[in-house]
C-alpha cells in the first residue's frame, strides 16, 4: 500500500488583533519546501488571505494557528487560543538519535516519526518544553518543536542546519538580525553554556534550563 503523502505545516503565533509578526518567514519556509518537494504553492496572497479569514473567527485572543499544504496545493487552518508560557521550563534529552541526513529533518511536514517518543514523554511531563536530539556524530541538533541556543562567551550560538534539524522561523529572525550565530555544538557544550534558549513560532526566544534527573541513562551535565 503506497503511504500517504504528508502535509506541509506551519504553526503561527497571532496576536489579539490577528497580526502574525513571523509571517514573513513562515511564507518563506513554506514556498521553499513546496518547491523543494515538488509541491504546489497557491501563493503568498492566498495564505495570507486564508489565515487573515481563520483568525478573524477569534479576535481578541491570542492564538495558535496551524495551516496544512496537501501535496496538491490545498490549504487548511486551524486556530485556537494560545495560553501563556509561565516560569522557565526544563528541557531533557530525547533517547533518539537524528540522521542528519535524514532530508525531511529541513522541512516540517506530518511525516514526523522520529519525534513519537518524545511527543509521548512530554504528553506525560508537563514540566518539560522539550526534549533535544542529538546526531550520529554525537552534535546538537534541535527539540521535537524549537531550536536550540547556547550562550558561549557572550555569543548566542545555534546549531547550522547540516547538523540535522529544522530552520525554525524565530531562528531565521535572530541569524537575520546577527543577534545569533551558527556553530557546530556538542552535548558536552552543555556544561559550558552560560545560558541555554529554546525558540519557535509560537514562543519566540526563551529560556529553560536541564534536568539532572532526564531520562534513564541520559543526563545532561
Amino acid at each position: 500500500m503506497t503511504k500517504p503523502t504528508p502535509d506541509l505545516i506551519e504553526t503561527m503565533h497571532a496576536d489579539e488583533a490577528g497580526t502574525i509578526d513571523l509571517i514573513p518567514e513562515h511564507l518563506m519556509r513554506l514556498a521553499r519546501s513546496a518547491k523543494a518537494l515538488g509541491y504546489s504553492y497557491p501563493g503568498d496572497s492566498a495564505v495570507i488571505e486564508a489565515i487573515k479569514t481563520t483568525c478573524s473567527a477569534h479576535t481578541g485572543k491570542s492564538l495558535r494557528v496551524r495551516l496544512l499544504l496537501s501535496a496538491s496545493g490545498v490549504l487548511s487552518m486551524q486556530a485556537v487560543p494560545l495560553g501563556a508560557l509561565f516560569g522557565t521550563p526544563l528541557i531533557a534529552l530525547s533517547p533518539v538519535v537524528l540522521k542528519s541526513q535524514e532530508p525531511l529533518l529541513q522541512h516540517k511536514t506530518t511525516h514526523r516519526p522520529w519525534y513519537d517518543v518524545t511527543a509521548e514523554w512530554l504528553s506525560m511531563h508537563p514540566a518539560y518544553f522539550d526534549q533535544i536530539f542529538i546526531n550520529e556524530r554525537g552534535e546538537l541538533c534541535e527539540g521535537s518543536r524549537s531550536n536550540i541556543y547556547l550562550l558561549s562567551k557572550g555569543v548566542w550560538l545555534t546549531p547550522p542546519l547540516h547538523c540535522g534539524l529544522l530552520g525554525g522561523t524565530m531562528r531565521a529572525r535572530l541569524l537575520q538580525s546577527s543577534q545569533v550565530q551558527e556553530a557546530v555544538l556538542r552535548l558536552s557544550d552543555l556544561s559550558h553554556a552560560q545560558a541555554i534558549r529554546l525558540s519557535n513560532g509560537l514562543r519566540g526566544w526563551f529560556e529553560v534550563k536541564p534536568d539532572t534527573s532526564l531520562l534513564p541513562g541520559h543526563i545532561l551535565p
